[in-house]
This record gives structure tokens, C-alpha cells and sequence, in this order.
């Protein structure tokens, strides 16, 4: 096979997303201080009716993915605009048990912060709080989130830093198309992290050696239906530097440009090809995801299920997010990464409403 072309590799970021009215589409290797995609809709009084539309139709939240050796963390704030959610899944990795702490809550009820810059995003319904702490400047992002116990659920207490500064951290921030003035924002990070987890009277400790956290920071004007296919990993390696991975298949133009694929290795983002999913054993099977060239090839093998389906026959959301082990390995351009034995989520989404 022919050897896999690469994307180019991440640039500064542009101070603002949108600038005169236009996406600054591009791939960034820091955060974009201004997240204005409403402005895409224009200023002013004669702008506003455009605007409504435009936010009706923006996607947004603020997830995290963390854990160590032994436990694995999803949690979100999201607004979908019809309806929040506020989430966080607790996965004991070894026992393929899954603790869901999450609440469905009118989306003004929510905030999903726009910039990384002294921001948080936060919401609080139903007993359960989340709040993220967006301190890039300062190289932190913190995660709390807490519910009282209800019944058999045992309480949450969740409270961790990770650390994104230079000498930590990698970004990966994306402004890709899916249409001439519609784009996918997203930033990521892979990073260190300490912290504490408590389930009831269990007390999970994260060790500072062996602990990750990942950031996910997403705004999106996604067509409709929205559709993508995503896994992610990560972990600790002997030494302790942060090892992982983000593949995706979305509906992006022009991917072997625009993609968000790349895997982390301490501080340094090495960029990849697009790829492609296939699930020949449905959802709960495996799940094989390659590029055309044999730069990627990874399996991933869900041992832990979770879905979120809406309407009669899943008309209006159809979601398999099962967590579960991967095996493979990835060659980028300038790096490789083994992945077996790194455990984490994916994804298989279509939503409607």
C-alpha cells in the first residue's frame, strides 16, 4: 500500500472563531480566545431573527473523559437546545460495571461556557451539580460534580485538576467545515490529572502517576440528521507521560484535510489520516476503525454497554456509547502508538431532534 498523506500539522490560533462574519476554518495547536459562532449569523438588529435560528441549531457542550489504572470518568455539560443534560458515568474497568449519576433538565437551566479563558461551564438540577473551570491561561481545568444518595445509588463526590500547560499538555483545535458558513468547533486535550472520586463510602483515589483527564470542548452547526462514529483512550505509560487517541468519522468536507484524528503522546499532538468504522456484528460487537493506507488500525471491544434513544423506533435519537478495551496500533507521521491494553468509550450517534 501506498504511504498514508498526512494532514499538515496544527497552526496558532486565530483570535476570534468567526471574523466578519466568516468561520476561521482551520486546524490550531492552542485556544481560540473568542468563541463567536453566532456571529456567523451576522450584527446588529437586522441580524437577530437569523441569530435565534442559528442558536436553535447550535450544538454545544463540555465534556471530560478521566480515570486511571482502574476506573474510567465520562461526564458533560450539554445543550442540545430542545433539552440538557448533565451526566457523569463512573465504569469500573475491570468489573465492566457502569454508575450513571445524570439528569435531563430544561436547556436554559444550563450554561456551556464559550472560550477556555476564566469560564465554566455548570448546571444543577435534580440533585446533581457539574461544574468545569476553564483556566487555560493558567495551564488548569478543574471538574467537581456532586449528587446526594437516592435510595440504592450511592453519592457522588468528584473533584480533580488537570494540568494543560506547555510542558503538560498538547491542544487540538479544530474549526472545519460542513458547510460554506457552518462549522464544527472543537478543542481537545490530553493531560495529567489528580484528584479524588467517592462513590458513597467508597473512596477512589486517582494516583497523581497514573491519572489522565480530557478535555472536550465542542460547539457545532451540525446538519440534519447529525451523525458521527468516535472512540477514544487513554492512559498513563511506565514513566507516567499521558498516552492517547481520538478517531472520528463525521460529516466534515474534505476530511483528508479537515479531521480531528490524532494521537497524544505527553505534550506533543502528532495529526492523522481520516478513517472509517465498521461495527459487522452491530454496536455490542466489535469495532474496527482503519484508514485506506494501514496507518490506522484499531479494534475496539466493548465490554460495558450504555445507549440513549428517543422517539418510537429511536426516530428522533438513536446513541450506542459502550465503553470497552482496544487493540491496534496507530503510525503517525512521526510517532507510533501501541493501543492495546487502553480502555475507553465510543460512540455511535444519529440525532434528529
Amino acid at each position: 500500500m501506498t504511504p498514508a498523506p498526512f494532514p499538515p500539522a496544527a497552526t496558532p490560533p486565530p483570535p476570534a472563531l468567526v471574523t466578519d462574519g466568516k468561520y476561521r476554518f482551520g486546524t490550531y495547536n492552542g485556544p481560540i480566545s473568542t468563541i463567536n459562532p453566532l456571529d456567523a449569523a451576522g450584527n446588529g438588529l437586522l441580524a437577530a431573527p437569523r441569530r435565534v435560528v442559528r442558536d436553535l441549531g447550535l450544538k454545544e457542550w463540555e465534556a471530560f473523559q478521566l480515570g486511571d489504572d482502574d476506573h474510567f470518568v465520562l461526564g458533560a455539560v450539554y445543550n442540545a437546545k430542545s433539552l440538557g443534560l448533565l451526566q457523569v458515568l463512573v465504569v469500573d474497568k475491570h468489573a465492566s460495571t457502569i454508575r450513571r449519576f445524570e439528569t435531563k433538565l430544561p436547556a436554559p437551566m444550563l450554561s456551556v461556557a464559550h472560550g477556555l479563558h476564566g469560564t465554566t461551564s455548570h448546571g444543577e438540577f435534580s440533585g446533581l451539580a457539574i461544574s468545569i473551570g476553564n483556566e487555560l491561561a493558567d495551564g488548569v481545568v478543574t471538574v467537581d460534580a456532586t449528587r446526594e444518595q437516592r435510595g440504592d445509588d450511592p453519592s457522588l463526590a468528584l473533584h480533580v485538576t488537570g494540568e494543560c500547560g506547555p510542558k503538560d499538555a498538547a491542544h487540538l483545535v479544530v474549526v472545519h467545515p460542513f458547510a460554506e458558513n457552518d462549522a464544527l468547533y472543537s478543542h481537545k486535550a490530553m493531560m495529567p490529572m489528580h484528584g479524588s472520586l467517592v462513590l458513597g463510602d467508597d473512596r477512589i483515589g486517582f494516583d497523581d502517576d497514573r491519572a489522565f483527564l480530557i478535555l472536550d470542548d465542542h460547539h457545532g452547526d451540525y446538519p440534519r440528521p447529525m451523525r458521527y462514529d468516535w472512540i477514544t483512550g487513554a492512559h498513563r505509560s511506565r514513566d507516567g507521560v499521558v498516552e492517547g487517541f481520538n478517531l472520528t468519522d463525521n460529516q466534515i468536507q474534505n476530511p483528508a484535510v479537515y479531521n480531528e484524528n490524532a494521537i497524544w503522546i505527553g505534550n506533543e499532538l502528532h495529526r492523522l489520516p481520516p478513517v472509517t468504522f465498521t461495527r459487522p456484528d452491530g454496536p455490542w460487537g466489535q469495532w474496527h476503525v482503519r484508514d485506506e493506507h494501514g496507518a490506522i488500525d484499531v479494534t475496539f471491544t466493548p465490554t460495558v454497554r450504555s445507549t440513549m434513544h428517543v422517539g418510537p423506533g429511536k426516530i428522533l435519537a438513536e446513541y450506542y456509547a459502550p465503553y470497552g478495551w482496544f487493540e491496534g496500533v496507530i503510525h503517525a507521521e512521526n510517532a507510533t502508538l501501541p493501543v492495546d491494553g487502553l480502555f475507553g468509550v465510543g460512540e455511535q450517534k444519529r440525532i434528529t431532534m
